[in-house]
């Protein structure tokens, strides 16, 4: 779990009095998530997820919030923020902004199957070809950002994985990313950001990390997520080229995009290998708060060296 900012009972009554969504009954932190805080939340007219934002600025909280309201409105599956009764889609509670959204039916997946896999590859697809009418705002260049952070973390690591982190960057680095398809993304769609009754889709959630970038690194990073175990450090290629071919009934990879997806599979990991470094050696402080171990994103990279490209 992690709650870097605690609500008291009062604080969260007076807040929800900017909502219509009734009276406080009860509220609890959810045992999920790594870098904002989050409640389910009890009213007497339903249950709902308070996020108190902590992993990115209030300025680009407009374009996050206001891409999830686009994707609803065409109607793919995911949590919309409730408006306050001003009708703005955040607030201020403790000084941290405040996102009040329903709670979805199901649950997040831990190990997802193929069909389920499938219906992922279909909804991101969908997701891309919504997104490509937005502006493309706060872009992120993901090359420059790995390299900033690794500057940082490389006197922290042994030999071989600074051999490894720097075969990473420069592969990364080597991608023309101005020549690829792009615009805003999910950037974390991993299986506990979107929530399943079975087989069935119930929504996607969890929007914080959205950016405008390459369509081709939202997908490596779903791909990665879905079809790595971490716990044997497995990757099932047949599930990845389920996801894939999905994708592709509605999205078709262009040939640049076709010919760059191992190398962008590899940069993706080593993206979230980053991160959950970075939280690693300098962790964040917080009432309770949940750290990743790295060496799942590391063994990922070093099993996507030698990955056949996926078709």
């Amino acid at each position: 779990m992690s709650v870097y900012t605690s609500v008291s009972f009062s604080e969260l009554e007076t807040y929800l009095q900017h909502y219509s969504v009734g009276n406080l009954v009860r509220f609890e932190g959810i045992s999920a998530g790594v870098e904002n805080s989050n409640f389910f939340v009890y009213t007497d007219t339903g249950k709902f997820v308070l996020t108190l934002v902590e992993s990115v600025e209030e300025e680009k909280l407009p374009f996050i919030l206001n891409l999830v309201d686009h994707l609803a409105a065409n109607d793919l599956p995911c949590a919309q923020p409730i408006h306050l009764n001003d009708g703005q889609l955040f607030g201020l509670l403790n000084q941290k902004p405040a996102v009040l959204m329903n709670c979805l039916e199901g649950e997040p997946l831990g190990t997802p199957n193929k069909n389920q896999a499938a219906v992922i590859g279909q909804t991101l697809a969908q997701f891309h070809h919504l997104s490509s009418s937005m502006e493309m705002e706060h872009y992120t260049h993901i090359p420059q950002w790995c390299s900033e952070l690794a500057a940082r973390l490389f006197p922290k690591l042994c030999k071989e994985k600074q051999t490894l982190l720097q075969h990473a960057l420069m592969e990364a680095g080597d991608i023309d990313w101005t020549t690829l398809p792009s615009g805003p993304v999910h950037a974390d769609l991993f299986p506990d950001n979107a929530m399943f009754v079975e087989d069935k889709l119930s929504g996607l959630i969890d929007f914080y990390h959205a950016c405008s970038t390459p369509y081709l690194y939202d997908l490596s990073v779903t791909l990665n997520a879905w079809c790595f175990e971490e716990q044997t450090s497995e990757f099932d290629n047949q599930k990845a080229q389920t996801l894939l071919s999905h994708y592709q009934e509605i999205r078709p990879l262009d040939p640049m995009e076709a010919d760059l997806l191992p190398v962008m599979m590899r940069t993706a990991a080593l993206r979230f290998w980053l991160s959950r470094l970075r939280d690693f050696h300098f962790p964040a402080t917080g009432e309770q708060v949940t750290q990743k171990n790295p060496v799942g994103k590391e063994n990922l990279l070093k099993a996507l060296q030698n990955i056949e490209l996926i078709k």
